[in-house]
C-alpha cells in the first residue's frame, strides 16, 4: 500500500468520517496527493466518498475592483442624476464602458451631446442594479453563483468578463469501510511493497524480495490548461505570413508622431474633423515635435495652401499625437522611395511591396466593433502603370488566404484618389475594414505615369469577429480574464 493511501486510512481510523479539508489537516497530504490516494482507495472499496456538484464563481481583477466601487454604469448614473454631463467630458475608459451599459440598461439617454439620466437612472446608485448586487454578493460568497446561475445578472457578469464560473465535483465527506479497517490491520503488508525507486534503494538492493505496487494509470488528476498564444497574436502572425508569402517586406515606425506625418503629409486639411480632440489623442508631454526637414515642410505647406485655399500652420503640424493610423509609417516610406527614385538610387523594374502592422489610437466610443486602441495593417505597392484592378487583386489574395471574403465600394479618403472602402462579411452584414486606393500626386510629388502607389489601411480586430464564433465583440479581445479567452476559442 502506498504511503499516501496509508496516511488516509490512518487519518480515518479514529474519526471514521471526515470532510476533505479535515482529511488534509490530519494527514498532512496535499490536495493532489489526497485525491490520488482516495481514487485508489475508493476503487478498492476501502473508503466511501460522498460528492456534490458545486457551482461557484471567482471574480476577475476588473470584477474585484467593481465589487468594491460599483459598476461603471451605476457610478455614472449617480453622477448624471445630479446634473447632465457633456459626452466630451466622459473620455475615460471606464466612463466609456459606463455609457454603453447605462444606455443598454435604460439608465441614461444622449440628447444634444449631453448624457442625461432617465427615471430609472435617477433611482440608481452603486450596487443598485441586479448585476451590481450579485457582484458584491459574490465577493463575499463564491457559492452564491450556484443560486443565481442562469439568471440575467449572472449572464451579464459572465459576458462582461467580471467573473469566471466553475463547476466541479467536490468531496463532501469520506468514511472508511469495514474492508478498509481490515486492510489497515495488515499494516505490515505495506512493508512488502516497493512504492518508488530512488538511488539508495537501487544501490542497496532494498527492492530484493519485495513486490512492486501496481501503478494506476487511470487515477484522476486536476485538469491542466496548456499555455497558448492569444487569439489576436495568432491572427497577426498569420497576417504577417500572408504578406511575406506574397513578397512584402515588413517595416515599422513610431507610435508618437507630429501631426505632420499623421495628417499634413497625407494631404489631410488642417480643418478636417479627424484632427479634432474628439477624434484624436493630443499629447501634453511632449506637446510638440519639431520638424527638421525644411524642404519637405515647405513643399507640403505650398501644396496645402494651393489646394485647400487656407493658411497652413507649422505649429499645428508639430503638435504631438498618438498616431491614428499606421499610414504615417508607410507615408514616410513613400517619401523616401520617391526621393531615391528621383536621385536615380531606386529602379522600379519590379514593384516594391512593404507592410506594417501596429497599434493605433482614436478617441472612439466603445462598442462591439469599435475600440480606442487597436491594431491596423497598412500596405503599399510602389511601381509603374498600376490601377485599382491591381489593388483589388492584391487585397483579395491576401484576405482569401486568411479565410476572409472582401468587397470594395467607392469612398473618399484625403490621401488617395480614387478611393475605396474595404468591407468584410460578418453574418448577414458587411463591416467596414478600412480604406484603400491610389496615393495622390500631391503626396508623392510625381506624376502617376512615373510612379503609382497602391495603398491601404485596414483594421485587424474585426477579422477576429468573423474568424471566431465565440468572439461577439472586439472589446472582449482585451479582456484580462483567462477563462473568458479560453471560452472564446483563444
Amino acid at each position: 500500500m502506498h504511503k499516501h493511501e496509508l496516511s488516509v486510512l490512518l487519518s480515518l481510523k479514529e474519526a471514521r468520517k471526515l470532510s476533505f479539508g479535515e482529511l488534509l489537516e490530519r494527514s498532512g497530504l496535499s490536495a493532489d496527493e489526497a485525491r490520488w490516494a482516495l481514487s485508489n482507495l475508493s476503487e478498492a472499496k476501502l473508503v466511501e466518498t460522498e460528492s456534490v456538484k458545486a457551482d461557484s464563481a471567482s471574480l476577475t481583477d476588473e470584477g474585484k475592483r467593481y465589487a468594491k466601487e460599483g459598476l461603471p454604469e451605476e457610478l455614472l448614473a449617480e453622477r448624471i442624476a445630479r446634473k447632465p454631463v457633456a459626452l466630451r467630458e466622459l473620455s475615460g475608459k471606464e466612463e466609456q464602458i459606463g455609457i454603453i451599459w447605462a444606455k443598454k440598461k435604460g439608465l441614461a439617454v444622449i440628447d444634444n451631446g449631453l448624457l442625461t439620466a432617465t427615471q430609472e437612472g435617477l433611482k440608481t446608485r452603486a450596487f443598485g442594479t441586479a448585476a451590481g448586487r450579485l457582484l458584491a454578493e459574490l465577493a463575499r460568497d463564491a457559492d452564491a453563483f450556484g443560486r443565481a446561475k442562469g439568471g440575467e445578472a449572472a449572464k451579464e457578469l459572465l459576458e462582461r468578463g467580471l467573473i469566471e464560473a466553475s463547476g466541479k465535483e467536490e468531496t463532501r465527506s469520506i468514511s472508511i469501510t469495514q474492508k478498509g479497517m481490515l486492510e489497515l490491520a495488515k499494516e505490515r503488508q505495506a512493508e512488502s511493497y516497493i512504492d518508488s525507486l530512488d538511488r539508495n534503494a537501487i544501490r542497496g538492493r532494498l527492492w530484493a524480495g519485495k513486490k512492486f505496487r501496481p501503478y494506476n494509470v487511470e487515477a484522476g488528476i486536476e485538469a491542466e490548461v496548456p499555455a497558448s498564444r492569444h487569439v489576436l497574436r495568432n491572427l497577426i502572425n498569420e497576417m504577417k505570413q500572408a504578406y511575406t508569402s506574397m513578397g512584402f517586406r515588413e517595416i515599422s515606425g513610431p507610435v508618437i508622431e507630429p501631426a505632420f506625418w499623421v495628417f499634413d503629409h497625407l494631404f489631410v486639411p488642417q480643418d478636417h474633423p479627424a484632427r479634432d480632440a474628439q477624434d484624436t489623442f493630443f499629447l501634453s508631454a511632449p506637446e510638440s515635435i519639431k520638424l527638421e526637414d525644411r524642404d519637405l515642410v515647405k513643399a507640403v505647406k505650398e501644396e496645402h495652401e494651393r489646394a485647400w485655399h487656407s493658411q497652413w500652420s507649422q505649429e499645428a503640424a508639430e503638435k504631438a499625437v498618438l498616431r491614428t493610423h499606421t499610414t504615417s509609417v508607410t507615408g514616410r516610406y513613400i517619401r523616401d522611395a520617391v526621393e531615391a527614385f528621383r536621385e536615380g538610387r531606386l529602379s522600379l523594374g519590379q514593384p516594391i511591396k512593404v507592410f506594417t502592422i501596429g497599434r493605433v489610437f482614436r478617441n472612439e466610443n466603445l462598442d462591439y466593433k469599435h475600440l480606442a486602441d487597436f491594431y491596423q495593417a497598412d500596405g503599399i505597392v510602389i511601381g509603374r502603370g498600376m490601377t485599382l484592378s491591381n489593388l483589388f487583386s492584391v487585397l483579395a489574395r491576401i484576405y482569401s488566404s486568411l479565410g476572409v471574403r472582401v468587397k470594395f465600394k467607392p469612398s473618399y479618403f484625403p490621401f488617395v484618389e480614387p478611393g475605396v472602402e474595404v468591407q468584410i462579411k460578418h453574418g448577414g452584414d458587411w463591416l467596414e475594414l478600412g480604406g484603400a486606393g491610389i496615393i495622390r500626386r500631391e503626396i508623392t510629388g510625381v506624376d502617376r505615369k512615373s510612379i503609382s502607389v497602391l495603398a491601404w489601411g485596414l483594421g485587424v480586430e474585426r477579422i477576429a469577429l468573423i474568424r471566431h464564433e465565440g468572439i461577439r465583440s472586439i472589446v472582449s479581445l482585451y479582456n484580462n480574464s483567462a477563462g473568458a479567452l479560453r471560452e472564446s476559442g483563444a
